[in-house]
């Protein structure tokens, strides 16, 4: 259980879900994302009532995973946790050494103007007692100038993967507008017109990428199923799945580009079949 804030605290209130954290009352606590585990549930739901030394607490929020100790946590008002100090001689099973008013730790803030390093040797000049901990982020450094080194280059090689499959798919409906050429003649010459050609090439493009894009999204993420262990434990963090509307949204953009590399590929080859003269494509395709 920790004591907090409510209207300072910067590091919880980003991740709760479903409270607005300012309004944290004495009687709500909101829970890690494993807390659950605590109690023996599978997960915890907003509204459920739990016992922490003896008091009962209404669950007001829950935490998206943070893949940090955060998961593991019950968050409630720096008053309750003081109430809950003075009650656990009577409550629980081993008393809380907490003094009236006793903090265990202070969050600063810097801003962008200012250094870190020169807070943290501020702090320390004005309070020699207290142990100063500069983070750079949540993430540890090393991991972020892994991240920092891997992105360009997965960014480069997606892009020239891309570029690929453009210039295969064009290709292949190329070869596909050659071979029906005679077909697409009968169809001109029975009254099909040059915008039904190639919006029917166009539309065929898009199915197929469309369709490739479907599958390549089911089978990336069963493999990022796979290997997320893998990837965690080299890493040394947990695998935390991004928020849902997050993945929804990458997921439509994704298919959306699927289908735009489907339009820009058969672009080329749809313009050249809308185009055939339906004679001479009748008899260059026999």
């Amino acid at each position: 259980m920790v004591g907090i804030d409510p209207q300072t605290d910067f590091t919880v209130g980003p991740w709760v879900v479903g409270k607005d954290f300012k309004d944290l009352k004495n009687d709500e606590v909101i829970l890690g994302g494993n807390a659950h585990r605590f109690f023996g549930k599978s997960e915890s739901h907003i509204g459920d009532k739990e016992f922490f030394y003896g008091r009962e607490f209404i669950v007001v929020g829950i935490l998206e995973q943070t893949g940090l100790g955060l998961d593991d946590g019950g968050f409630i008002t720096m008053e309750a946790a003081q109430e809950l100090a003075l009650m656990s001689e009577a409550t629980a099973e081993e008393k809380l050494e907490v003094e009236p008013g006793q903090i265990s730790a202070v969050m600063v803030k810097v801003s962008p103007n200012y250094s870190r390093e020169d807070v943290a040797l501020a702090i320390a000049r004005a309070v020699p007692s207290a142990a100063v901990v500069s983070s750079k982020e949540l993430m540890s450094t090393s991991i972020s100038r892994q991240l920092e080194t891997l992105t360009p280059g997965l960014l480069l090689m997606g892009a020239g993967f891309w570029v690929i499959a453009v210039l295969m798919i064009g290709a292949l409906f190329t070869m596909i507008v050659n071979e029906r050429r005679r077909e697409l003649g009968l169809l001109q010459a029975m009254g099909a017109t040059h915008r039904f050609i190639f919006r029917e090439v166009m539309l065929e493009s898009v199915q197929l990428t469309t369709l490739g894009g479907i599958v390549g999204l089911a089978l990336g993420t069963l493999i990022i199923l796979a290997l997320k262990g893998a990837v965690a434990s080299s890493l040394g963090v947990e695998f935390v799945w991004p928020g849902v509307a997050f993945v929804i949204a990458l997921t439509i953009g994704y298919l959306v580009l699927a289908a735009l590399t489907g339009v820009i590929a058969a672009l080329y080859p749809a313009l050249v079949a809308s185009r055939l003269e339906p004679y001479q494509a009748i008899r260059t395709g026999e």
